[in-house]
């Protein structure tokens, strides 16, 4: 009876540190592959310092993401999120299509800084919807086949679903010729994401969710910074320049 007991707390022990050691994994896999995956998609600095995700329930949180501005900007980032609240479909995460129920950002910080025609957010969508359109390969010539090379096997991309996704409390920070105003926009809550299109691509994913928070971002920091003045201060230093 003993060895029993001894055999079954063995078991349980072994089932533990392989839960532990499989969650631990999967946190470190998406840890991994946001720090190479985000600065091919959005052409700058991102960096992810913590993923913790549990695979048998697919909730967890992804915790102090940076988000860099493209060049020529000289605020020192574009967006920072302290944490954000994962919900994804377990089945799903070994998938090419993969499923997440909801996505919450707490208290991201934003920083829109702004020129006459510009902004660093403008230019983040611009890098990531150029990076989003791969170039064409040309057509092989006539020819210059090898018949007796195994033709290589193209992978599909990973397309993603997202049910809800909600970004509230946000902190925005309007950036303008050394001037720093801080803005209140609402929350911000988008449904269905790749639901009609049978998912999404991460490039396309990130300028859809982009698009819609420039479109806040640009509406309430617009209205402040002309408030400000930042706008007329640019267009002063502008003119100084063209003299």
């Amino acid at each position: 009876m003993k060895i029993l007991l001894y055999l079954l707390g063995a078991f349980v022990a072994v089932a533990v540190i392989a839960f532990l050691i499989v969650a631990f994994m999967l946190g470190s896999v998406v840890k991994k592959g946001v720090n190479l995956a985000g600065p091919k998609i959005t052409q700058t600095q991102v960096v992810l310092e913590d993923a913790q995700i549990s695979p048998f329930s697919g909730k967890g949180t992804l915790k102090g993401l940076t988000v860099g501005n493209p060049a020529g900007w000289t605020t020192p980032r574009a967006f920072y999120l302290g944490e954000v609240s994962i919900d994804m479909e377990p089945g799903s995460l070994a998938q090419e299509h993969i499923v997440i129920n909801s996505i919450v950002i707490d208290q991201p910080e934003i920083t829109f800084e702004t020129k006459i025609t510009s902004s660093n957010l403008q230019d983040l969508l611009k890098n990531i919807q150029g990076g989003s359109t791969a170039p064409a390969q040309p057509a092989p010539q006539p020819g210059s086949e090898k018949p007796t090379e195994p033709a290589a096997q193209e992978t599909k991309p990973v397309k993603i679903e997202v049910k809800s996704f909600r970004l509230q409390n946000a902190k925005v920070i309007v950036a303008g010729l050394g001037t720093n105003v801080p803005v209140e926009i609402p929350s911000l809550v988008m449904e269905n994401l790749g639901t009609r299109e049978g998912g999404l691509t991460p490039e396309e994913l990130s300028a859809a969710v982009l698009k819609e928070i420039l479109a806040q971002v640009a509406q309430y920091g617009g209205k402040k910074a002309v408030e400000k003045g930042l706008l007329d201060k640019a267009g002063q230093e502008l003119n100084k320049l063209l003299k």
